[in-house]
């Protein structure tokens, strides 16, 4: 199975704040997103479309923010680990 960077980040974010006693829904809710990234990143950037190109350009709109918070969300875990440990 291949990772991506926001999938290793939120794990490593869970498992620490696990450590800590802190469940954060952050590093959760990321790590589904980088998962949901990592299998539909390539369609989405494909320029093939269905025959009903409205509801395929919305659903790829979709998944693009999907893929948009999984970046972000590698911001935000990192600024978790940070303030945990300040």
């Amino acid at each position: 199975m291949r990772f991506n960077t926001s999938i290793i980040i939120s794990f490593i974010t869970l498992v620490l704040g696990m450590i800590l006693g802190v469940i954060s829904w952050i590093p959760v809710s990321v790590l589904v997103a980088g998962v949901v990234d990592l299998y539909t990143r390539r369609w989405v950037m494909s320029d093939k479309l269905g025959s009903a190109k409205n509801l395929s350009m919305s659903i790829k709109f979709f998944f693009a923010l999907i893929g948009f918070y999984a970046m972000i969300g590698q911001l935000l875990c990192v600024g978790l680990i940070i303030w945990w440990f300040i």
